[in-house]
């Protein structure tokens, strides 16, 4: 048994067909959309090789957005006969910060890296994979950086609301451009067969009439009119699969019960995540239960999210019966290429700029100030920023282990609208079986079986991964065995393992899910690529990460003492000084996207430690939070530990701590 897992933990999906090209597929592209652009591009090092990325982008996990041929010959709704422009295109896809790719052994038809052919039931699909959301570039003077697992800038809101319309202008109808776009449409996808006749053709528009019916569902019911606008590089990922939950278990029942999804985050950076005890920006999952089979379920939710086909009843059918595959859920999630995705995230290492500035062939980013960084490192503890961000003395070090370090609303006083958001949400169940008790159930009793979100996902994922489970033990057994908080004991079930909320270790089985209310501090090795920062996205960087938040004006200029109310996201140019990207005018360039910080869900207020305003807690020399005396068990944080009070940092000491962060 032994020797068989360490085969099937050994083995991995390696691309067939020549060794990929240095640019791993990549296209460089000068003249990009916002000013900026790359005649080369690099990778960082980061543990993984050419083959690696390439298949890292194009492994589908089991997505099913839409048709593939449909979507592969599809224009977007500007296109016309004199100028067609298929909404896969380079041009087009560069609009919303996909990042183009070449024709490779493994993505024939140019699709951009995250974007993944899926063939579910005989059907053919355009789906995600990972790498979509995970998949970033940064410019510096001609380079184009490209950092595998690093957040993504797409702006996937915009880019459905335009798949929608693209759609919508392909049916035929009053229009005679829409009449032409449809018979160039049928035509590419027929091929002009001889079966190309009426039948065919009727049967050709049902079929683009369900892709659109399905497209516009979905912006509808995520985002009504006039809704948040998200932007590049932020998507509402809880808002949007505790949707599709509904989607999948009551479509028809209760009339309209989604909820808007108007708390969009930044793509989490993926490096450290198999290694980490929580996970996503509010902890709401573990990787270490479940034997091990957290990340599995973690996944797996993710790819309900991203249009996963499911077939889903509401009969329990017994667990033997479930096992056997004849149970009451199932999917198109494939475990074994999502095992495969994890334990490929599990070796990657996060960029580092000190590397990227001491190539042999010539420094790509600046070289680091060390004297600088050393006063910086100072300021790093001084300010505690260790007690929430733990340090890794190597990002290459096998066993490096992350214990989240989780900070309360209260506490860190951040824009709470995501976290509220998947404390709050709750839905009527059609599911089988539903613990009777969830907090949800407390205030009404009349609906006894409406449950939080987040058990409604973990209970429709559980039926999911239980269905069949006894022909998939091998791969069941491979995650456990992969994943590294549990391989090594894979009977403890991760009981060392405890959230740690405001500097205390926290029982969750609090079913009212109080936890939730909080968000989580994580390692800041490759911080610097990772911009705009705090969860929601609302600063452009990390020199004003380190100001306060209450501006007058808010307006980005030389010298600006206070963190902009408003600013351009979109530019991939990275600002070596201020560590985030370079700001443009938006008069210039005006599909720029404005962030607005006096939006609700924008707010950029809280962690303003460096400004002085936040106050911390205070520590003896080993770094231990020192309580008061004589608290009661259900004393608030203010009332458990003794506080302290540092002035804001300086300009010079600002510059020093940036420094510092480049080192890590």
């Amino acid at each position: 048994m032994c020797a068989t897992i360490l085969l099937l933990t050994s083995c991995t999906y390696v691309t067939q067909g020549p060794s990929p090209d240095e640019n791993r597929g990549a296209i460089a592209n000068s003249e990009d959309l916002f000013g900026d652009g790359a005649t080369t591009i690099i990778y960082p090092e980061q543990n993984w090789e050419r083959a690696d990325s390439l298949w890292f982008y194009n492994t589908s996990q089991g997505s099913d957005l839409m048709s593939y041929d449909i979507f592969l010959h599809l224009e977007t709704d500007t296109s016309t006969t004199n100028r067609v422009i298929l909404f896969r295109s380079n041009e087009n896809m560069r609009k919303y910060r996909f990042l183009p790719q070449g024709a490779t052994y493994d993505n024939p038809d140019w699709l951009p890296v995250g974007w993944v052919k899926d063939t579910h039931e005989g059907q053919d699909y355009i789906g995600f994979t990972c790498a979509a959301c995970h998949t970033t570039q940064v410019n510096y003077k001609g380079y184009g950086i490209r950092i595998d697992g690093g957040p993504s800038m797409a702006d996937m809101q915009g880019m459905f609301f335009d798949l929608e319309k693209a759609l919508k202008a392909s049916l035929p109808g009053e229009k005679e451009e829409n009449n032409e776009k449809f018979k160039r449409l049928a035509t590419n996808v027929l091929k002009n067969s001889e079966d190309n006749n009426v039948d065919k053709l009727k049967d050709f528009q049902a079929r683009l009439e369900k892709d659109y019916k399905k497209i516009k569902d979905l912006n509808h019911k995520d985002d009504p009119e006039n809704g948040q606008k998200y932007g590049y590089g932020r998507l509402d990922a809880f808002g949007r699969i505790f949707n599709r939950i509904e989607d999948i278990r009551a479509p028809n029942s209760y009339g309209k019960r989604h909820i808007t999804a108007n708390a969009p985050v930044s793509y989490p950076f993926l490096w450290d995540t198999p290694q980490h005890d929580f996970v996503q920006w509010n902890g709401i999952v573990g990787n270490f239960r479940l034997l091990g089979l957290e990340p599995l379920g973690r996944n797996t939710s993710e790819v309900l999210g991203v249009f996963a086909t499911i077939h889903s009843g509401t009969e329990d059918p017994g667990l033997v019966l479930t096992a056997l595959g004849f149970g009451n859920s199932s999917s198109s999630a494939r475990k074994w290429n999502q095992i495969a995705l994890e334990r490929k995230i599990k070796h990657l290492w996060s960029p580092s700029w000190e590397e990227l500035s001491n190539r042999p062939e010539g420094p790509i980013l600046p070289p680091i100030d060390w004297e600088k960084a050393g006063r910086g490192k100072k300021l790093y503890e001084k300010y505690q920023c260790d007690a929430c961000h733990q340090t890794f003395k190597d990002r290459t070090d096998l066993d490096r282990r992350v214990i989240a370090q989780f900070s309360s609303l209260k506490e860190i006083g951040t824009d709470p609208t995501m976290a509220m958001n998947a404390y709050l949400s709750c839905i009527k169940s059609e599911f089988p079986k539903v613990e009777d008790f969830d907090w949800c159930n407390k205030d009404k009793p009349e609906n006894p079986r409406k449950i939080a979100g987040k058990s409604a996902l973990s209970f429709l994922t559980k039926e999911i991964l239980l269905n069949g489970a006894i022909w998939d033990i091998p791969a069941y057994l491979t995650a456990i065995f992969s994943n590294p908080l549990i391989s090594l004991n894979p009977f403890s079930q991760g009981k060392e393992f405890k959230r740690h909320l405001d500097f205390k270790k926290f029982d969750e089985s609090d079913k009212d899910l109080s936890y939730l209310k909080a968000y989580k501090g994580r390692p800041l090795n490759g911080i610097w690529a990772t911009a705009p920062y705090l969860h929601n996205g609302s600063i452009p960087n990390l020199y004003e990460l380190f100001l306060p938040s209450d501006c007058r004006n808010g307006e980005l200029i030389e010298g600006v003492s206070c963190r902009s109310k408003k600013f351009t996201v979109g530019i991939r140019e990275l600002d070596t000084k201020k560590v985030g990207f370079v700001q443009r005018n938006s008069s210039e360039f005006p599909d720029l996207f404005i962030f607005d910080t006096t939006l609700p869900g924008n707010s950029n207020k809280g962690h303003e430690y460096a400004a002085g305003v936040t106050r911390m807690i205070k520590r003896n020399n080993n770094g231990t939070p020192i309580e008061k005396s004589g608290n009661s068990q259900n004393a608030t944080i203010e009332e458990v530990f003794e506080r302290v009070e540092l002035s804001a940092m300086t300009e010079i000491e600002r510059m020093e701590l940036i420094e510092y962060l480049k080192t890590l």
